[in-house]
């Protein structure tokens, strides 16, 4: 049986961890019914990803698919070791847009953190629109859902 969280992430790939991040894990873990929900705190940039609910990449300006060999390369390009990933800017071969990798539209959502909340999902569904913007008003940041299935 698959294990499934539901995370937020900020927005923002470069934001801090901010002081309210113990009040988002209780407003995350009671809107999932569970008290398994948890902060982790990188220290760096990292990709957080959906795990097995991967389905496809996008570019977000003509929204023709980004093949999984480039997108791999450019994620090889940006990974920096023990300084984690750095955003550089990247040419889509599609419609030659300047994206970063933060940028791209990941089928389901993903992206880049320095931190993320989570907490276990026993079969409720993602975060709606609204639940995600009650977490915003809880940590005072924009945020981004990702559902991961493992």
């Amino acid at each position: 049986m698959a294990d499934n969280f539901l995370v937020v992430i900020p927005a923002d790939p470069k934001a801090a961890l901010p002081d309210t991040s113990p009040a988002l894990r209780e407003a995350l873990a009671a809107l999932t019914g569970t008290r398994e929900a948890r902060v982790k705190d990188y220290g760096k940039l990292q990709f957080i990803d959906c795990g097995e609910n991967f389905e496809s990449i996008a570019c977000p300006i003509c929204e023709a698919a980004v093949s999984t060999d480039q997108w791999r390369a450019w994620m090889d390009t940006d990974w920096h070791g023990e300084d984690g990933f750095h955003l550089h800017r990247h040419t889509t071969t599609c419609c030659g847009a300047d994206i970063s990798l933060n940028e791209l539209d990941y089928r389901w959502p993903q992206g880049f953190a320095r931190w993320f909340v989570s907490a276990r999902n026993d079969g409720r569904g993602p975060l709606t629109s609204s639940e995600v913007a009650r977490l915003e008003v809880v940590v005072g940041l924009p945020l981004k859902a990702i559902a991961q299935m493992y």
